[in-house]
């Protein structure tokens, strides 16, 4: 035991570290997340979709006058068109649509918008990474064609209904999701 211990040591006394793969450390400052807390604008949008939209909601949350709600991704078509078409919410903009890859599941994240009411709302949604597949919201607005495109580009996800899947930013052909993590990046060295 003695002679392991000895080895350890270098030429100055100090102990060295064994050979092999390390953590990688973090530089910089250490990271602060921002606490989830709503304002009163923010408030009276969640409040509105808890009573008049959804009362069975997965999870709440939100920062400022953005809330977020977690719904099945069963209920998205049903649910986005009661935002948009709801008297006190009138969500009549998709914003942004995206996605991000948890591993064990999808996210997709839908930012509603209200031009009227002045009102934002994000709602997320899970799907199983193996089989991605959820129903369209294009007839609830035109711009989630392009979103939904992208999303099926990068991430392999399947809207049910949308009649035109074809690659937005790859070329025809092309192999593999490159939004996935499980996507083999070349010349790439995560720090």
């Amino acid at each position: 035991m003695t002679e392991k211990k000895d080895s350890l040591e270098s030429a100055e006394g100090e102990t060295a570290k064994p050979a092999g793969p390390t953590e990688p450390t973090r530089q910089g400052p250490p990271v602060q997340l921002a606490e989830e807390v709503l304002n009163p604008k923010g408030l009276e949008t969640l409040a509105v979709v808890k009573n008049s939209i959804e009362k069975n909601l997965l999870s709440t949350g939100g920062r400022e006058d953005l809330p977020w709600v977690s719904i099945p991704a069963t209920d998205i078509t049903n649910f986005t068109q009661k935002c948009r078409d709801s008297s006190e919410l009138m969500m009549d903009m998709l914003h942004c649509l995206f996605a991000v890859d948890y591993i064990e599941h999808i996210e997709l994240n839908y930012i509603l918008f209200s031009i009227k009411r002045d009102h934002k709302l994000i709602v997320k949604t899970k799907l199983d990474s193996e089989n991605p597949v959820i129903n369209t919201v294009t007839h609830l607005w035109q711009a989630a064609a392009w979103y939904e495109r992208e999303t099926h580009d990068l991430f392999g996800v399947v809207f049910t209904g949308n009649d035109d899947l074809a690659p937005l930013l790859l070329y025809e052909g092309f192999e593999g999701y490159p939004g996935l993590k499980s996507f083999p990046l070349h010349d790439y060295e995560e720090y």
